[in-house]
């Protein structure tokens, strides 16, 4: 008849519970901002755009609308759309890398243990990664400058002064 519960018993019982639910939401918590940082997966919303290619309309829109502002010519602005084909080109030949990362992270978490050497090579490869992203963009801002004449640079950087003081 001693089968009822003593409020210790039920309170380390539900503590007991909490921790794991806590370590659970903290595992999905990390492998969420882990495949974040890399890319992949639903975590691609977090660049503000659902739907695949509205990115790369933003950008040319944006680009198209900054070369008119500074009255660049046709020629100038299909230099400019090739350099950004590129760059795209660059980052969609990436999209395989992240979807085996995703992959490898996925089952460094699943494992019987948790493979923490897997973790760190899938955190070393998304720096790898994002660094060769930025020296792509940065080579591609650059390619664009020289495309403009001096005084198209000084154009849009006073409207970029004018645009981040809005």
């Amino acid at each position: 008849m001693d089968t009822l519960e003593t409020p210790t018993q039920s309170t380390r019982r539900w503590k007991g519970r909490s921790v794991i639910a806590l370590g659970l939401v903290l595992v999905l918590a990390a492998a969420a901002g882990i495949a974040w940082a890399a890319g992949v997966g639903p975590a691609m919303l977090g660049h503000g755009f659902c739907r695949p290619g509205l990115g790369r309309d933003f950008v040319e829109f944006r680009i198209h609308k900054a070369l008119t502002k500074v009255n660049a010519s046709d020629a100038q602005e299909q230099q400019i759309a090739a350099i950004v084909d590129s760059l795209f080109a660059k980052h969609q030949a990436m999209a395989a890398v992240h979807q085996q990362m995703h992959q490898q992270l996925l089952a460094a978490l699943t494992g019987p243990t948790v493979d923490r050497a897997a973790i760190e090579a899938v955190r070393a490869g998304a720096i790898t990664l994002i660094d060769q992203g930025s020296k792509d963009l940065a080579k591609s801002v650059g390619d664009i400058a020289d495309v403009l004449t001096p005084a198209q640079r000084q154009q849009l950087a006073a409207l970029a002064k004018e645009h981040m003081q809005q």
